[in-house]
């Protein structure tokens, strides 16, 4: 290929408005300008997440790229709104991107955004499309709009072995095309798709799940707590159009990395070329230097001072940190108790973090953790920060795909609470497959979660006391050989996750073939 063969690269990214599935987007669509001194990038998000995507590029960039760099990756919304409702947001998100924001990227205009009023040079028009995989209907209007003239790519993030179950062929342990089978169920009892409702998928009869990549569970291991902030029939309705957008589109790229789950990667590239599809794994994407280069405290002075302290004080691995996300909380406030209790009853420092608006902590609870003097409580934490600070020991964690990444990118095992979605998949593997972290299985609640796991036999009992037991064992054991096992397998999984962008890194390499691919190198 000569020079004039090569095109200027001009990349549009656009996600549904969780930060879970923006996040690694915003770490790309920075490398991208970094490394290509022609490309363009437009990151299309809702309000709610552009804060949150300016900390993640500037974690990236590290505040030493040019003016000239950063010009060229351009993050906005098309409209105005002060909701943090996803679904209220999104829909919006659609409106204008269809009547408006889409339109002006392709006439080549000036875009304004509707939040912050900052207005954006026009550039080119794009010629790739980067759409999050639950996203469809942006898929829809692109293609509506531009058909098969400009590519379209689905970003698939979360847990491969989750993806696999849930939208993979039933060769692979997945459910197939959901929405074809439930559309077929109501044919036959001459009923509506809304009737079935997830009665096809939210079973919990004791069958087995067997994913590549993750060890075997039993069908109601997916359901670990007795409630979930989306009703299991709205989640699994939504799958059916989570299919589309990865079917639909002309190629992938995962977020998820081939150290963390080597035979779910295969998995996905086999079902993949039944749709003559190209997979790249480009995971993790993490910043540049992560668990290496020093990280900031992103403005929390407060965190710094607990940690430096810990660690004078306490040693290295010391302190235990525990946040669920911006979600996900647990329904039983007793539960989050006793791991307090438990906590300063065993001098472990700690940090809780609850930034879900389900999340409750008492004025006494808040009041016991601040003058326990080992504890710090916020509703708002620099998560990678506190991950690769010395003094941080262990992650107490929901295991969405995010947090597992970066938490094993800077070599710090998790003890592992799952939810919903995907964190079952990944608590599974964290902890039996690969070994570096410990499920909690005492926090398991409601008529499923009290089942028993099919690889160990366990049942959870249901009862606080019980988890007041466990809780207590597991910080002995992360103190005693079982914990310094488990951290060196978190270690030599760190090294790997460091290896993937650099140069001749498998992520790297996979990202640069498409590159190659569509004439942009």
């Amino acid at each position: 290929m000569t020079t004039s063969d090569k095109k200027i690269p001009h990349f549009l990214f656009s996600s549904f408005p969780a930060w879970g599935h923006a996040r690694a987007l915003c770490n790309l669509a920075a490398r991208i300008v970094k490394d290509n001194e022609n490309a363009i990038v437009t990151v299309l998000l809702a309000p709610n997440l552009l804060n949150s995507a300016k900390a993640e590029v500037a974690a990236e960039l590290r505040d030493e790229a040019p003016e000239s760099v950063v010009r060229r990756l351009r993050i906005l919304s098309s409209f105005h709104s002060e909701s943090q409702l996803p679904v209220e947001l999104f829909e919006q998100h659609v409106g204008a991107y269809a009547s408006a924001t889409y339109p002006a990227l392709l006439q080549g205009k000036a875009l304004t955004c509707g939040m912050t009023g900052t207005t954006f040079d026009a550039v080119p028009a794009p010629n790739v499309v980067v759409i999050d995989f639950i996203a469809h209907p942006l898929m829809q209007v692109t293609r509506s709009i531009t058909g098969t003239s400009i590519p379209i790519i689905s970003w698939i993030t979360g847990h491969v072995s989750s993806v696999l179950r849930v939208m993979g062929p039933e060769r692979l342990g997945g459910l197939g095309d959901l929405g074809a089978k439930i559309e077929a169920e109501a044919a036959r009892l001459g009923v509506t798709a809304k009737e079935i409702g997830d009665s096809l998928v939210n079973t919990a009869n004791g069958t087995v799940i067997k994913v590549p990549g993750l060890v075997e569970l039993y069908d109601w291991e997916l359901f670990p707590q007795k409630y979930s902030t989306v009703s299991y029939m709205t989640y699994f309705n939504h799958i059916s159009i989570d299919y589309r957008g990865i079917k639909e589109a002309d190629a992938a790229f995962v977020t998820s990395a081939y150290a963390f789950e080597e035979a779910s990667m295969e998995g996905l590239r086999s079902w993949s070329s039944e749709w003559n599809q190209e997979a790249y794994i480009i995971g993790p994407l993490l910043p540049s230097g992560y668990g290496i280069l020093e990280d900031g405290d992103r403005g929390s002075k407060e965190t710094r001072e607990f940690l430096d302290k810990s660690l004078v004080e306490c040693g290295e691995n010391s302190v235990i940190f525990m946040s669920f996300g911006t979600v996900y909380w647990p329904s039983s406030q007793g539960y989050v108790e006793e791991a307090i209790d438990a906590f300063i009853e065993k001098k472990t420092p700690f940090i809780i973090c609850y930034a879900s608006y389900l999340a409750v902590l008492s004025d006494e609870i808040i009041q016991k953790i601040q003058s326990s003097g080992i504890g710090l409580v916020s509703k708002w934490a620099p998560q990678q920060y506190i991950l690769n600070h010395p003094a941080t020991g262990w992650f107490i964690s929901h295991c969405g795909h995010n947090s597992i990444m970066e938490s094993l990118g800077s070599g710090t095992p998790v003890l592992c609470w799952p939810f919903h979605a995907d964190q079952p998949f990944g608590a599974a593997h964290i902890s039996e497959d690969l070994k570096v972290g410990i499920e909690l299985v005492e926090v398991r609640t409601g008529d499923t979660g009290l089942k028993p796991l099919k690889r160990n036999g366990r049942q959870a009992r249901g009862t606080r006391d019980a988890f007041g037991i466990e809780i207590r064992q597991v910080i002995d054991d992360s103190r005693g050989e079982k914990g310094r096992e488990i951290r060196k397998n978190a270690g030599e999984m760190k090294a790997k996750f460091a290896s993937t962008w650099t140069d001749g890194g498998i992520s790297k390499k996979e990202f640069q073939t498409f590159l190659a691919k569509h004439n942009f190198l």
